[in-house]
């Protein structure tokens, strides 16, 4: 209980903060609060069990209430072929992510974290990515700074880009909802600029979020076998997250009902992120952030050109 209490605190404490730094984002903040209370904290093991249960649970919770808000009718609306160039730049990231293992030893995990985040939907599939790879708190922690980083630099030069190459709305809210990373990133870039581009923009980022499903399913028959031989266990929230996807699409639920569903989805979030940052270790975040953050570029600035050069051939 002492745990879950500190996660909740902290998950408070980091919403009311997100209403004076909106751009960093609550999920970033509730991350990044935790990270700095576990520094400053003595005795903390009593804290452990409840923190842990929190990331466990809370997270995996919060991936199947986000399938309630999927909408497989956003793939039609974004055409065939802004479909298939998301399938194509999530096939890239993979492949790219398969290419940085050869070159930055002994990071698997941390790159397919960053490769998860850039290619469909920022924390919430680091997230869920992380207990199938078995990745450390200080790997996901990683990511997750360096992918919402990468976020807010999106946010300021996509829309810089747009402008620069006289894209008309449908050309924008594809660059903004095909590259950035988080749905809070794509509404905050893509509706700045206009109501317009901004419903287009969700329109392909749910798009990107619809091939999670895949995306977790391949991941787990990549990393299933241990080293030692064990096989790890088929999640069950895959498959709850399936079946919430499948029930949002037959209009059993009412519009109303799922908004609560995803709202409670996204505070499960935050509290998963506070869990996270309140197990990290700084001194072993430090070691790796350099190498994240520079992974985490070279897959951020290939997307942006992948879109560019689809956009100019479209």
């Amino acid at each position: 209980m002492p745990g879950v209490l500190l996660v909740i605190a902290v998950m408070i404490i980091a919403n009311l903060l997100a209403a004076i730094i909106p751009y960093l984002g609550t999920a970033l903040l509730s991350l990044l609060l935790g990270l700095i209370i576990r520094q400053l904290s003595f005795n903390f093991e009593k804290f452990i069990p409840g923190i842990s249960w929190s990331e466990k649970y809370a997270l995996e919770a919060a991936v199947v209430l986000m399938g309630l808000g999927f909408n497989f009718s956003t793939l039609i609306t974004a055409g065939a072929s802004t479909v298939g160039i998301i399938f194509i730049s999530i096939i890239i990231i993979i492949l790219i992510v398969l290419l940085l293992q050869k070159v930055v030893k002994g990071k698997d995990k941390l790159l397919w974290l960053l490769g998860a985040g850039s290619a469909i939907c920022g924390s919430s599939a680091i997230g869920a990515t992380a207990p199938l790879i078995r990745a450390k708190e200080e790997e996901t922690g990683a990511a997750m700074a360096v992918i919402n980083f990468l976020g807010l630099l999106g946010m300021l030069i996509l829309p810089v880009i747009a402008v620069f190459a006289g894209y008309n709305s449908l050309d924008t809210g594809i660059l903004l909802g095909g590259i950035l990373q988080s749905v809070g990133h794509v509404a905050g870039a893509s509706f700045s600029v206009s109501a317009e581009i901004g419903q287009l923009a969700m329109i392909v980022k749910m798009g990107r979020i619809i091939f999670l499903i895949p995306f977790l399913i391949f991941i787990y028959l990549l990393f299933r076998k241990n080293i030692d031989g064990t096989v790890l266990k088929f999640p069950l929230f895959i498959i709850f997250f399936l079946a919430a996807v499948l029930i949002s699409q037959t209009g059993i639920i009412s519009g109303n009902i799922l908004k609560i569903f995803t709202k409670t989805g996204d505070v499960l979030l935050n509290g998963a992120m506070a869990a996270i940052g309140l197990k990290i270790n700084i001194r072993s975040l430090w070691k790796i952030s350099g190498q994240a953050l520079t992974a985490g570029l070279v897959i951020f600035i290939i997307q942006i050109v992948i879109f560019i050069v689809f956009l100019a051939l479209n």
